[in-house]
């Protein structure tokens, strides 16, 4: 892998109407559970200040699992298209269903970790987020569980740390920046509050995958350049 994000870019562009249907049929209905069960627990749970509440801290749980547990069939999907799998959408759907429990699992204990980091100061959270990062996608590309990966995902993790942390929160920067701007935009329309919701989640479907891609995309050259340098190690050693 290259130039990650041209391969990041040709896939987009290229195969939309089957990144379409992996939005459809899994990140949708993510974005509907989290949409509800957030808007019900900040419903319920009392107010720290006006401008904090106790709600926040399981919006950021929910927000990274689902983030972390969503990413699946995206990174089957390009890792498919990358080794030439013939049926790479179907293969993205049946391993999302039948090899995403794991993933689960490994995003619940991330989630939490990550949580209580951000709540020390935000960098602590962001410190863990980024050195785990690289571990469900090796998982997933070599089809086993997240304990399996766990030490090359952490190395991977170590040696491109800046680089994770960066992709992060320059992609984190501008779906932010955009999704207030067009909310604003929607605000002058409607003031009705479905709007809103929607229009968070179709900008969170076209942004969600890009990102996933372009990580996925990165993950692979890195992996690829860490391959390289372990097999001239033991030739030089040999």
């Amino acid at each position: 892998m290259e130039k990650p994000f041209r391969n990041t870019w040709e896939i987009y562009t290229g195969k939309f109407e089957k990144l379409l249907l992996l939005m459809l049929g899994t990140t949708l209905p993510l974005l509907i559970v989290h949409s509800f069960v957030t808007n019900y627990m900040f419903a319920i749970t009392p107010s720290i200040s006006q401008t904090s509440s106790i709600a926040d801290i399981y919006y950021g749980f929910l927000t990274v699992l689902l983030f972390i547990y969503a990413q699946v069939p995206f990174i089957r999907y390009v890792y498919n298209e990358y080794i030439g799998h013939e049926h790479s959408l179907r293969d993205s759907f049946i391993h999302f269903l039948s090899n995403g429990f794991t993933v689960f699992v490994f995003a619940c204990i991330v989630s939490f970790l990550s949580t209580i980091g951000f709540m020390l100061f935000f960098l602590p959270g962001l410190i863990v987020l980024a050195l785990v990062f690289p571990i469900p996608y090796l998982s997933v590309f070599d089809n086993k569980s997240v304990w399996k990966s766990f030490k090359e995902g952490i190395r991977i993790g170590k040696k491109n740390f800046f680089k994770i942390l960066l992709v992060i929160l320059v992609t984190g920067f501008v779906e932010l920046f955009f999704g207030i701007y067009v909310t604003m935009q929607i605000f002058n329309i409607t003031s009705s509050f479905s709007a809103q919701i929607i229009t968070q989640m179709v900008l969170n479907m076209l942004f969600f995958p890009f990102v996933v891609i372009l990580l996925t995309s990165y993950i692979i050259k890195w992996r690829e350049a860490q391959e390289v340098l372990e097999v001239g190690v033991e030739e030089a050693n040999f």
